[in-house]
């Protein structure tokens, strides 16, 4: 498992007791923190239509809502390899079904 990574500029503080239950809690961003953060950090920035942004996921824990970086890379899928060989025929190119 990857190293959690918290966002600087971002705070999540629970919701005030007297809150209607829509409300799950309160988010402070602090613009020049996070803009330092994402300069200082632009391998975790992704790209969306062109535009660079940090993705994050807010999680539930014990002391409340949280918000980390999410980290997570899909694998790139790799194309199968080509033999170069008709289909029908076999690679050591005896083509006999047994």
């Amino acid at each position: 498992m990857s190293e959690t990574i918290y966002a600087k500029g971002i705070r999540i503080f629970p919701k005030n007791e007297n809150a209607p239950d829509f409300v799950k809690g309160t988010m402070i961003i602090s613009l020049n923190e996070l803009v330092k953060f994402c300069k200082d950090n632009p391998q975790l920035l992704t790209e969306y239509k062109g535009v660079k942004q940090l993705k994050c996921q807010l999680l539930d824990g014990k002391n409340g809502l949280y918000a980390t970086v999410d980290t997570f890379k899909p694998e790139k899928k790799k194309e199968p390899e080509q033999s170069g060989l008709p289909e029908s025929e076999s690679k050591d190119g005896d083509d006999l079904p047994f």
